[in-house]
């Protein structure tokens, strides 16, 4: 009998899988042992590279960290050395104020502004500290074009009710035009008989030193119109020498800020020195700016309206 087109009916064994959790599984080889720790010491290795890229040098470490300790120290001379250094110099002037009082002078004031808070004038008129007391008091008014100090109109009106000569000054900002600055000064300032002559105080140097110049002379030269005096410009002694040292600006009263020096270190004669900014005057809560007039009380005199 012929078996074409039959099916084949003989059954066939199934594969046989291996398990996974056969007894053989559980029991690794020489060989498997080998190539597993060969891995495991190849990924080590490389670990190792990593991180010994990563690592810095020695000598990279203790440059940095020098470098880490000397800013350190710097930042703390500045801080704390630096602004109480005049307490351990020798004084061969006279302490008052809670300073060492230049010899040679008799006329002294201060400057104020919104930053010294709310001031007891009465206390600040009424001090005597060795012999020595306060006999102005300059307070700022306005800077650029739109900005009025907060405690100007009752400072000036308590400091003149005390007995204070008084004068005002303005912060100059270079972003801003002479024009705008000088007549929001004019209109701010009130400036009354018997105040001081009008002060800019210049800090900025702006966009470049010419523009500076032309434009201070400008607001200068609207001041001067105005009130019929040469206004005095207040200023450190570097930024005098690197930025206003021109002949023009030089025609000015000067007030210089140099602090804790023998002398101002300007070639220019100046009418006022800004000594030190950490004085202690009476009804005042914070360290306030000292300030020396050069001449007599008939020389103070020729500065006031």
């Amino acid at each position: 009998m012929s078996v074409k087109g039959k099916k084949n009916t003989t059954k066939r064994a199934p594969a046989t899988k291996k398990k996974s959790g056969s007894a053989s599984s559980f029991f690794a080889t020489d060989a498997d042992i080998k190539k597993h720790n060969q891995r495991k010491q190849v990924k080590q290795n490389y670990k190792k590279k990593k991180r010994k890229q990563r690592e810095m040098p020695d000598w990279m470490y203790w440059s940095v960290a020098s470098l880490f300790v000397i800013f350190l120290l710097l930042g703390a001379y500045r801080v704390l050395i630096v602004p109480n250094s005049f307490r351990w110099k020798p004084c061969y002037g006279s302490k008052a104020f809670e300073l060492c009082v230049p010899n040679g002078y008799n006329i002294y004031g201060i400057d104020v502004s919104h930053y010294q808070g709310r001031i007891e004038w009465d206390k600040v008129a009424d001090m005597n500290d060795n012999g020595y007391s306060i006999d102005f008091a300059i307070i700022k008014a306005t800077e650029g074009g739109t900005h009025k100090d907060s405690l100007f109109d009752i400072n000036i009106e308590n400091a003149r009710r005390a007995g204070l000569i008084c004068g005002a000054y303005h912060f100059y900002n270079p972003a801003t035009s002479p024009r705008k600055q000088a007549e929001f000064f004019i209109e701010n300032a009130n400036l009354q008989k018997g105040d001081l002559i009008p002060v800019v105080d210049v800090e900025k140097r702006g966009n470049s030193k010419t523009e500076l110049q032309r434009e201070l002379i400008d607001f200068l030269s609207i001041l001067e119109n105005h009130y019929g005096v040469k206004p005095i410009i207040y200023t450190s002694a570097k930024f005098k020498e690197r930025y206003l040292d021109n002949p023009v600006l030089n025609e000015y009263p000067l007030w210089v800020a140099h602090y804790y020096a023998e002398q101002p270190e300007v070639e220019s004669k100046w009418v006022m020195w800004q000594y030190s900014d950490r004085s202690h005057i009476d009804g005042i809560a914070v360290n306030t700016d000292f300030n020396i007039f050069a001449g007599s009380k008939a020389d103070l005199e020729k500065i006031r309206f």
